[in-house]
Order: structure tokens, then sequence, then C-alpha cells
């Protein structure tokens, strides 16, 4: 008997996201991290996501990935819900503002960001 064939998983992008000047302004690192947030991306839970698991997916230093979180978060595109605890090994817990959460609808804060001038 032949194995049940398996669905591929996939993140998608919204376009207008990808064209708006907050996507575009971020680094590569803030970029990639982006992403990967997303293939945790669950609607009842936020996303559980430490500097240490960044900094080891990525292929960055921690100073480095801290800044793509901070990044990420300045630039609306994700929102810290707990805050973690390195000594109890509790990752920070985010929420993406431009999906779904808890039954609420996308926040988008990432639309209204303006870069300093």
């Amino acid at each position: 008997m032949a194995a049940k064939a398996r669905r591929k998983q996939f993140v998608m992008q919204d376009v207008d996201m990808i064209r708006s000047a907050a996507y575009q302004d971020l680094s590569g690192n803030a970029v990639k991290l982006l992403i990967l947030m997303q293939t945790h991306w669950r609607m009842y839970e936020p996303i559980a996501y430490s500097i240490s698991e960044a900094q080891k997916r990525i292929g960055c230093c921690r100073g480095k990935a801290h800044e793509a979180f901070r990044e990420l978060e300045s630039h609306g595109f994700i929102k810290l819900m707990l805050e973690g605890h390195f000594s109890k090994q509790l990752a920070r817990k985010w929420r993406l503002t431009f999906r779904e959460f808890n039954d609420h609808k996308p926040s988008d804060e990432w639309r209204i960001w303006q870069p300093e001038n």
C-alpha cells in the first residue's frame, strides 16, 4: 500500500505588505525572521520565539538577532504579547499583526509606519 502523499506547507505573503514602505525598509535579517516566525503562526496561540533561536536560524550574532526583532516590532509587523525570562528558559511570545489572532482581524500596524527623516 502506497504511503499517503503529504500536503506541502507554505507561507503566504500579502503583495501590499511586500510593497509597503515598512517592508521595503526592513533589513535582510528582519525579513528572514518574519518568514521564520510565520511558520510558527497559530490563530489562538502567540508565537514563542527567542533571540537564541533567531540567532541560530538566521545565522547571525545575538545582537543582530535582537535588532531584527526590534525592527519588526518598530515597523509594525509583530507585537509583544508576553515578556520572556532567560533564566527560566521562556521565550518571548509574539503575535503577527498581519494575521488573525484570537478571532480578531489583523491590526496591520505596518500600514501606518512612516520612515524617520
